[in-house]
């Protein structure tokens, strides 16, 4: 446990960072505005322009780790982070921004590949979602309202310094984690299953660990075909959900705020503290309980359950006995708070927590091509969300925002479906156990 716990605490500082910069971002945008001329295209590509880098770097990074191991390129990411979240603080035109955002994104996108595939490999089967929930999801959270409350602080700077310092000063957690990950141990089911290492296995018993070595003699392209299927459901979910929460995450303390009446900041901490902080403490308390499946199911029912109420409301407030308006106000700004801030909680409770923790790839996939396949799934992931979310300022013109939230809630409903007829259940399961053919079972 004390292993595990360790991996956690160093891993999570990664994501935190992540949430930090995605969410200052949405926070300063129209203060960046102010000095670098941006229009619809260039906010969504430069919002964007972290997602593209993270589909470059996972597939480089996936690669080398499962051949050459975790250790090795743990650190290398949050470096890449540090170096871009500080350079985005001296930008002085749109090129340098959008090439820091970049290369921010290539740390993030390396670190969504090796953090969540060290904490399930590290972890005790019994308590592996636990520990990769709190990895993910909460830390992103808390990254989140960091983001907020910096912000905050910077409106007492002038206006030009304001967000560069907010930007900036996302360098400073991944700056803080990067000697601790380069002295981590390699992962036990790497240590074991691919690539023994005497002074590393020494090390572990030294530790009180003693690891049996059961080296995988299948040849990594057989795995990654065997893993396949699920690369793919776990794919297309992380699609899915991003294609809404991230757009959300990004936009929601602009779009969505202003449409409640509320400001972007005080948005930001009702979120977090009201609905998404709760939904993951329901979710750490049951994901080892009662398994990942119900859990994402029954929040993916919320969350399409929520959104179209909130989408009625915004497209024809008069199903519920209001006026018409450019926003929301009195009852109706209640709500649409109300119906937004329920989307919120279920989400937490189980798609946001589990799907983007990227818990699916790594537990359904061999311990030989598990990096790959978090990989691909990334890239594939980044890729898509990237081109939606530089798209949406410019969709929510065409078709409105009523639109495009009942859109959301179609997915929603339609990854519930999927988990309920492709995905296994996971809970208290040995990861490798898990993929061997014939033994995956929908339950």
């Amino acid at each position: 446990m004390k292993l595990t716990w360790r991996s956690v605490l160093i891993a999570g500082m990664g994501v935190f960072t992540d949430g930090y910069n995605l969410y200052s971002l949405s926070l300063v945008i129209y203060s960046i505005s102010n000095f670098i001329r941006l229009n619809n295209v260039t906010s969504g590509l430069l919002v964007a322009g972290s997602y593209f880098g993270a589909a470059i770097s996972a597939l480089i990074f996936g690669l080398i780790s499962d051949f050459q191991g975790r250790k090795r390129m743990y650190g290398i990411d949050v470096t890449l982070m540090t170096i871009g979240a500080f350079l985005q603080a001296f930008s002085q035109n749109y090129g340098e921004l959008f090439f820091s955002r970049l290369l921010l994104g290539m740390g993030i996108g390396a670190d969504y590949v090796l953090s969540p595939v060290i904490v399930a490999e590290n972890a005790d089967k019994d308590k592996r979602g636990k520990a990769m929930v709190i990895t993910f999801a909460v830390m992103w959270g808390l990254g989140a309202v960091v983001a907020a409350f910096v912000t905050q602080i910077s409106y007492f700077l002038p206006a030009s310094l304001g967000w560069r310092m907010v930007l900036g000063l996302g360098a400073i957690p991944a700056l803080s984690v990067i000697l601790a990950r380069r002295k981590l141990s390699e992962t036990l089911l790497f240590l074991s299953k691919v690539k023994p290492d005497i002074k590393e296995l020494n090390k572990l018993k030294s530790d009180g660990v003693d690891l049996k070595v059961n080296v995988d003699e299948s040849s990594f392209l057989i795995r990654l075909i065997k893993s396949m299927r699920f690369i793919i459901i776990a794919a297309i979910l992380w699609v899915l959900y991003d294609i809404y929460s991230s757009t959300f995450a990004i936009y929601g303390p602009i779009t969505i705020a202003h449409n409640l009446g509320l400001s972007p900041i005080m948005f930001t901490y009702v979120a977090q503290f009201f609905a998404g902080i709760p939904g993951q403490l329901i979710c750490i308390f049951l994901v080892d309980r009662i398994g990942r499946r119900k859990l994402i199911v029954l929040g993916y029912a919320g969350v399409a359950l929520w959104l179209v109420m909130y989408s009625l409301l915004l497209i024809n407030p008069f199903i519920f006995g209001l006026p018409k308006t450019s926003t929301l106000e009195g009852t109706g700004a209640v709500l649409g708070f109300s119906f937004y801030m329920l989307n919120y909680l279920f989400s937490a409770m189980g798609p946001a927590s589990i799907i983007g923790s990227g818990m699916i790839a790594p537990e359904l996939s061999f311990t030989k091509v598990r990096a790959t396949s978090q990989a691909i799934s990334v890239a594939v992931d980044r890729a898509a969300s990237a081109t939606v979310i530089s798209l949406f300022p410019s969709l929510v013109n065409i078709v409105g925002l009523g639109v495009m939230v009942g859109i959301y809630a179609s997915v929603a409903l339609i990854s519930s479906l999927i988990v309920m007829f492709f995905v296994p259940e996971t809970r208290t399961r040995e990861l490798d156990f898990i993929t061997e053919g014939g033994r995956s079972k929908i339950n």
